[in-house]
Order: structure tokens, then C-alpha cells, then sequence
């Protein structure tokens, strides 16, 4: 039986009534992280650009997302995003490529993360860990996702853990924190709390940030951690702009740039 008449996974043929559908808040991925036999790296993480939970099913996925998120022109991140069945058909048919199945159905392929930024301009995200990219059945199925996108005149990358210095992971990692779900002690800092902590670090410009914290916590005896805390947060969701490709221990008040308040207050009604 060729593939074309093969039927498709009972489960993936339900996922596509609901699923892979929309954008921006009304967007839910294809596949989840509960669903998955395994949870391992997996995690759902709320993001600053979109506003939403998103489902992440590794750490380099986790990091791809984490990069797009921060880029303030991006403006959609869409996860585990289906492709059209028949054109996946069509494409290994072309390519002489066995479509992806599982138990005698075939299964959706899906793209890890599909981008949209306010230019305009959208990039589909195959994420994979660099040691998988030897395996011939792995090149497989990328290039089924390729030949898909470059059919719709959308560019088409692979993410791996190459991508990212160790700094930027570090700092990436560091905010992540701020993002997830369960931080709702954190969700009623608002713009005025930010500009408020900018204010007080501008007095110190010489400071290292993460010192300077400390030190603003003893002068207005509040918890140990709290201007950090407000800190974090506000980088994580892009109320601060600051450099990410230096480690976060090293950045000084001259580092950093306060968005203005129409972006913040954007940012902040989406998250």
C-alpha cells in the first residue's frame, strides 16, 4: 500500500479539528506537553511577545523560543505547527521519501516553531540537536519541512544548541523563571514598579546590577531578593532592554534602556 493511501493516526486526525489553527492568543499547538509518553526537557512557558502558554518539548526548543521572544520585533511564535498532510504526501512522493507514520497511519508532520515579525517577514524553525543532523532518516523529514516552506516562499532555518553562546543561555535561563505560569506572586508588577527600579539604578551607573539590587534592598529594608526580583521580571518581559549576549552578572546600569511606556504598556496587557 502506497503512502497516499494509507490512513492517517486516529489521534492526529482529532488534534486537526481543533488544532494548528489561528494566531497569536487564539493559536494552540498541535502537540502538548502533557501528552507526551515522556515529559523529560519539556515545559509550558508564558511569553513576553504573545501573551499566551506556549509548549516547548526540549531545552534547545526551550532556547529557540526564548531568543525569538525576546526580539521585540517579533510579534507571533507559533509551536509544534502542523503541515498540510497532502502536501507532505506530495512532497515525499517528489522526493522519494517514506512520510512519517507510526502503527501502519501516517502522522502530521509539524514545523517546532513558526515566527512572524512586524516587518512582515516569517521564518519557520526546525529545531534539532546538532548530533541528530548525522542521522539519515532526521535529514529525511527535514527536508520535507524544507521543501514545504520554500513551496510558500517562507525562509526556512535549523536551530541548534550551536546557535546560542553560553552567555546568552546563562542569561536566558536566568529570566526564564519570570516567564512560567506559576510565578502569579510576580504578575502585578506593572510599568510604574519598572520605572521606578530604573530610577534607582541610574544613581549607581557604575554598579554591577545584580550588586547594586542588594544593596538597594538594605536602603529601603525590604526582602532580600526584591529589586532582583523586579529586575528579572522586567527583562523577562521586555520591559528592560538588555544585552543578552553578555553574561547578566556583568551588566551595569549603561547597559540597559528602558522601553518606552506605549511598547511596555503593550507588553505588559499581553502577558
Amino acid at each position: 500500500m502506497t503512502d497516499a493511501n494509507k490512513p492517517l493516526d486516529p489521534k492526529h486526525e482529532k488534534s486537526l479539528k481543533t488544532r494548528g489553527q489561528g494566531s497569536g492568543k487564539d493559536y494552540e499547538p498541535f502537540i502538548k506537553v502533557h501528552e507526551l509518553s515522556s515529559s523529560g526537557e519539556s515545559v509550558r512557558i508564558r511569553s513576553a511577545s504573545v501573551g499566551r502558554i506556549h509548549h516547548l518539548l526540549s531545552g534547545i526548543e526551550l532556547l529557540a523560543f526564548l531568543v525569538f521572544d525576546q526580539f521585540e520585533q517579533t510579534t507571533d511564535i507559533r509551536e509544534q505547527y502542523p503541515l498540510r498532510i497532502d502536501d507532505t504526501l506530495d512532497i515525499c512522493a517528489r522526493l522519494g521519501i517514506r512520510h512519517p507514520q507510526m502503527h501502519g497511519g501516517l502522522t502530521v508532520v509539524s514545523t517546532d516553531l513558526l515566527v512572524d515579525f512586524s516587518s512582515g517577514h516569517r521564518l519557520a524553525i526546525a529545531v534539532k540537536s546538532s548530533s541528530e543532523l548525522s542521522k539519515l532518516r532526521v535529514m529525511e523529514k527535514l527536508q520535507i519541512e524544507k521543501t514545504y516552506w520554500e513551496t510558500r516562499d517562507v525562509e526556512w532555518k535549523i536551530f541548534t544548541e550551536r546557535e546560542v553562546t553560553d552567555g546568552m543561555r546563562e542569561n536566558l535561563m536566568w529570566i526564564q523563571p519570570y516567564l512560567s505560569p506559576d510565578m502569579a506572586a510576580h504578575q502585578e508588577v506593572d510599568y510604574s514598579d519598572v520605572q521606578d527600579l530604573f530610577h534607582r539604578l541610574q544613581s549607581h551607573p557604575r554598579t554591577k546590577i545584580t550588586r547594586l539590587c542588594a544593596k538597594l534592598d538594605d536602603q529601603y529594608n525590604v526582602d532580600r531578593g526584591f529589586h532582583l526580583s523586579i529586575f528579572r521580571y522586567a527583562v523577562a518581559h521586555r520591559f528592560i532592554k538588555a544585552p543578552l549576549n553578555n553574561a547578566f552578572h556583568s551588566w551595569k546600569f549603561g547597559d540597559l534602556t528602558l522601553r518606552e511606556p506605549e511598547f511596555a504598556t503593550e507588553v505588559n496587557n499581553a502577558s
